[in-house]
């Protein structure tokens, strides 16, 4: 597939045509996600990418080019999520919005692909410029502040830098508490808290957070939230230390399931493959073994040629 490279048309910044009305793009974005053809999505974003490029109209070119590289990032096309961030960016530049929450949060979209590709370091400098901002416009006691806060977390954890994560892991906690309307937030600040728990071998209350996490996405309405399957990760591997392989083995495999229904199956599924089969192996179970190995295999084989 050929990488997509947009300039920002500076010419025709002040046209904008009827036609793009980004509250039509946002709902029809919506109904295909809920259909979970990560795909179509992308196809459908492209189109409008293609149409703010050729009209000149920047705001719009911000907004879709943040949705744009969402998809890359879930998608594990690393390269091409930075070139979309890379695109609002530029876009935020040109309409003065530096130092307010738009570039806020082009600067956190970045991070995030910085941090799912392991330049654990590039994003946390990112992150730290976003939650600067964010605070500055007040944002103290914002959700988006809090899942911030989750994200830094969680790249410490990945360094090994288990104080910070867990101290950030709280902060985002501490927010997300006093905001009853965003219950997924709350869930992954509670997965986030019980992953570090983990490391720390604190399995009593990792499995405390993360049932707080299971019960929350179980009662929400619809489709189970993508997020979810990293509660369900973080339960296989709960019980996978606490020597459960049975438990284990469900939530990886309900893990896998739900990843591969929203995203595919991208570099995610194959970490969790990975453990999985690190579990069929405690389990004495050496033909789901090799499978899962194999599936990594694939999987990684495949995006490393993106």
């Amino acid at each position: 597939m050929q990488k997509t490279n947009y300039k920002v048309n500076t010419r025709l910044i002040n046209r904008l045509d009827e036609d793009m009305d980004l509250n039509v793009f946002f709902k029809e974005l919506d109904l295909i996600f809920k259909k979970g053809n990560i795909k179509e999505a992308e196809d459908f974003v492209l189109e409008w990418m293609q149409k703010a490029q050729e009209e000149g109209n920047v705001p719009a070119l911000l907004a879709i080019a943040n949705e744009l590289g969402g998809i890359y990032r879930v998608t594990s096309r690393f390269e091409e999520a930075k070139n979309a961030y890379s695109i609002a960016a530029q876009a935020v530049k040109l309409l003065n919005l530096e130092n307010t929450e738009q570039y806020g949060t082009t600067l956190l979209n970045l991070a995030s692909v910085y941090a799912a590709s392991k330049s654990n370091r590039e994003a946390l400098k990112l992150y730290e410029q976003a939650a600067e901002i964010f605070e500055k416009c007040g944002l103290s006691n914002d959700y988006r502040l809090a899942a911030l806060y989750n994200n830094i977390s969680h790249v410490y954890d990945e360094l090994n830098e288990l104080t910070q994560a867990e101290f950030n892991a709280e902060k985002s906690l501490r927010i997300i508490e006093t905001l009853p309307d965003f219950p997924i937030e709350m869930a992954t600040s509670c997965t986030s808290l019980a992953c570090i728990y983990l490391k720390q071998k604190r399995y009593h209350e990792a499995e405390r957070n993360l049932f707080t996490a299971e019960k929350i996405f179980k009662n929400q309405e619809g489709r189970l939230n993508p997020h979810y399957a990293a509660t369900l990760s973080a339960l296989g591997e709960l019980y996978y230390h606490t020597g459960n392989y049975t438990l284990s083995i469900q939530y990886f495999e309900q893990a896998l399931d739900l990843v591969r229904e929203h995203y595919g199956e991208n570099i995610s599924y194959a970490s969790i493959c990975r453990n999985l089969a690190q579990v069929y192996d405690k389990a004495e179970i050496p033909s789901k073994r090799d499978e899962c190995n194999a599936m990594a295999d694939k999987v990684e084989e495949r995006i490393s040629k993106i």
